[in-house]
């Protein structure tokens, strides 16, 4: 995740155990990823590439996934020994295709363009919307106009309470998402 350091011999070696352990090793990666000194790794393999705002195109080139899937490939083979089996895949849209969206999502885009066309109506006609979370127990959401100053080219992060060890998310993370996204399948956690 982009709120924690990326150090390649930490990402190497994570991967290494549960590969030993498994025989296999799923890796979901950030395409906002960063060094400790901040710096994007993505950033630093695609240049050239940026929005409106000056942030660099990270998403859909898959460049970090192959550039990290050759690094897991090169460092993870035995010597003399045969290569691991990595592939990287970028998703682009995939994520957005979903069949089935979650009822909260599907009632707060109704109500963010609700919002933006009453407000348009009574002239406002710049700015975004915004989604405020008025209550967690029964979940329970507003909307507001902001500034478009407020929030183009600035990035909110994933406070600290979210985030486990290096490449994790803690139980409060999961129970703040859970009205957002519906129920979800139980599976393994590694």
């Amino acid at each position: 995740m982009p709120e924690a350091a990326f150090d390649l011999e930490s990402f190497v070696d994570d991967v290494a155990k549960v590969y030993d352990r498994l025989g296999r090793c799923q890796i979901a990666v950030s395409e906002g990823i960063q060094d400790k000194d901040g710096t994007a790794i993505g950033a630093m393999l695609i240049q050239g590439e940026t929005d409106d705002h000056g942030n660099p195109q990270l998403s859909g080139s898959g460049a970090l996934g192959d550039q990290l899937a050759g690094v897991l490939k090169t460092r993870l083979t035995p010597a003399g020994g045969k290569a691991p089996r990595v592939r990287a895949d970028t998703f682009g849209y995939l994520q957005r295709c979903f069949p089935d969206a979650s009822p909260i999502d599907i009632s707060e885009a109704q109500g963010v363009g609700q919002y933006a066309a009453e407000i348009a109506s009574k002239g406002d006609l710049d700015g975004s919307i915004s989604i405020v979370r008025l209550n967690d127990e029964p979940y329970e959401a507003g909307f507001r106009r902001v500034e478009l100053s407020d929030v183009a080219a600035k990035t909110k992060h994933m406070p600290d309470e979210f985030i486990k060890g290096s490449n994790d998310v803690t139980e409060e993370f999961i129970d703040y998402c859970k009205p957002l996204v519906g129920e979800l399948p139980t599976v393994a956690r590694l």
